[in-house]
């Protein structure tokens, strides 16, 4: 006789797919500040005081980490009382695996800017619409 297999996982449903989608875009516009600073930043550091465009983007990210996680945790991520962790402990967790991400963010508009030579800030744009689903999985994880 076979051994009977595990229960399957319950399907997804509507409501739970759009709650997701409706946490993915709060995540979005509540990062929209950060975003903003972002740009004018870089390209301040940038175009005006003549900073390579590969050390601009690594201090533009740090700022962007810190600023994103004091939005994520009051909007988007709010804590219950019940929570165990501090916020500095939430925001070393989020540092840890954002890291990752923003490194392989740094390293492509790196490559993308200095080695192939396109406009820094369209690399910029383009960066933050391909890594903004995965860092949000990953605070989604975190911050719970």
């Amino acid at each position: 006789m076979l051994p009977e297999s595990p229960p399957a996982s319950p399907p997804v449903t509507g409501s739970l797919l759009a709650a997701r989608f409706g946490k993915l875009l709060q995540f979005l516009i509540t990062g929209l500040p950060a975003f903003a600073l972002a740009i004018a930043l870089n390209y301040t550091l940038v175009e005006r005081w003549n900073v390579h465009s590969a050390l601009a983007y690594a201090v533009v990210l740090v700022i962007q980490v810190v600023v994103n996680f004091l939005l994520l945790r009051r909007f988007v991520f709010k804590k219950s009382e019940a929570s165990t962790t501090s916020a500095l402990q939430d925001f070393l967790a989020l540092l840890a695996g954002v890291s990752v991400v923003r490194l392989l963010d740094w390293g492509l508009y790196t490559l993308l800017v200095s080695v192939v030579g396109l406009p820094f800030l369209w690399v910029q744009l383009g960066n933050v619409a391909l890594f903004s689903v995965v860092r949000f999985l990953y605070a989604e994880r975190v911050l719970r």
